[in-house]
């Protein structure tokens, strides 16, 4: 349900995605860790694209190149959302942060 406050529009409950609690049901813990880990590095390349976007976004001069630039961040920060709700989901079902990898070179 969502309600009107100064910041906007926010929602009394949090977001889950109920598809993900039944397709994780029957996983053993290490699987969904696996599955989490893998989400979690997902989304921090599409931060790291979002925030590249940003700066193109930032740097455009001509209204045309702003604009497409504009659109493409939007784009970018939908799917940054999407996704967090993606591992905000799976780290409820999981129950703990697991460890992660060590962060490979771009």
């Amino acid at each position: 349900m969502f309600k009107a406050s100064a910041d906007g529009p926010v929602s009394d409950t949090k977001l889950i995605l109920r598809p993900l609690i039944g397709l994780m049901s029957d996983q053993p813990p290490e699987e969904i860790e696996r599955h989490v880990v893998r989400e979690i590095e997902k989304h921090r390349r599409l931060r790291d694209n979002a925030v590249m976007l940003e700066a193109k976004l930032d740097g455009a001069s001509e209204p045309e190149s702003a604009r497409e630039a504009s659109q493409d961040y939007i784009a970018a920060m939908i799917a940054v959302h999407a996704q967090q709700t993606v591992v905000s989901t799976l780290l409820d079902i999981l129950g703990y942060i697991p460890e992660m990898p060590r962060s490979r070179g771009h």
